[in-house]
């Protein structure tokens, strides 16, 4: 029997009718991200991929970018040793900070770059996990996130990685998330 291994980028760009390409994260990626991202009226502050940069050099984290037709897309991280305590014991990776254009959605990228991400995953651990946001925002990831399988982990909410108590008042913003987790084997 003959068994023909394709990388995760040929298996992508070989789906019919699929223009989505993923690839590693370089130094150049830097200011295109940046720039991308200002030109959607969604700034995001170049330090943040600089940071990632040096991350992934240290091997604390992956970044992968997605194209679509050619033009940067979205990109989406793996960190190794999660800030949120509950996967840090248990040794859990987070995939964090998945990010597609606006002009770019609907299109599958998003659920290329998880997958692309749970695969890397799931050589170093049998379990994944991500926070997400509570606010309309992150309505789409959300659902996403639900639809490839992902649950709550039961621990409730977080405001800036601390457990909240019934009745604290923490703002609405990119700090109050809720944790999922998906069984990768």
């Amino acid at each position: 029997m003959v068994k023909i291994v394709k990388s995760l980028n040929q298996i992508h760009q070989d789906k019919p009718g699929n223009d989505i390409k993923i690839r590693a994260f370089t130094e150049y990626d830097t200011s295109i991200l940046f720039t991308s991202f200002v030109e959607a009226n969604w700034p995001k502050p170049l330090s943040t991929f600089e940071i990632y940069l040096q991350e992934q050099k240290l091997g604390k984290r992956i970044v992968w970018i997605a194209s679509y037709n050619n033009e940067f897309a979205g990109y989406v991280t793996l960190k190794w040793r999660s800030e949120y305590e509950p996967f840090q014991d248990r040794g859990i990776p987070e995939i964090m900070d998945l990010n597609v254009l606006p002009l770019m959605r609907n299109r599958g990228i998003g659920s290329t770059l998880l997958e692309t991400a749970e695969k890397e995953a799931a050589g170093k651990s049998d379990i994944v996990g991500l926070g997400v946001g509570l606010y309309a925002d992150y309505g789409a990831a959300q659902k996403l996130y639900i639809k490839r399988g992902y649950i709550p982990d039961s621990l409730g909410v977080t405001y800036k990685y601390e457990h909240i108590k019934p009745g604290a008042r923490v703002d609405l913003d990119d700090d109050l998330v809720l944790w999922f987790m998906k069984n990768l084997k």
